[in-house]
């Protein structure tokens, strides 16, 4: 679930991923998976599960997965996020596409805002 423009920095930073594709549309997602095998990522670091509820609720609760990163509608969203942060996950949800930014506690607030 996390989205396809953020995978590479999972992957930099020594994490896997794992994908699980809109069950409508699932082909963006399957040739990324290829696009990462041909390029030489290796195997079992880029992941893609398909389904639907039962395969977002596999993710929220499966104790060796850490964090989520959603992005999509907010009815999903709310329940992903809920769901995954009941069982201690850390979570990062980007739901009708209006929160692409994250501003940290730390950061300069004045030169941060004016980049957004």
């Amino acid at each position: 679930m996390i989205p396809l423009w953020m995978f590479p920095l999972a992957i930099a930073t020594g994490n896997t991923i794992l994908l699980k594709p809109s069950e409508q549309d699932p082909g963006a997602c399957m040739m990324l998976a290829e696009l990462a095998k041909e390029a030489g990522i290796p195997d079992g670091c880029v992941n893609v599960i398909h389904g639907q509820h039962d395969a977002v609720n596999f993710i929220c609760d499966h104790p060796d997965i850490r964090a989520i990163s959603f992005v999509g509608a907010d009815t999903a969203g709310k329940h992903i996020y809920e769901r995954g942060a009941r069982n201690g996950k850390r979570m990062q949800c980007n739901m009708g596409a209006k929160n692409h930014g994250v501003i940290m506690p730390d950061c300069n607030k004045e030169q941060a805002l004016n980049q957004v």
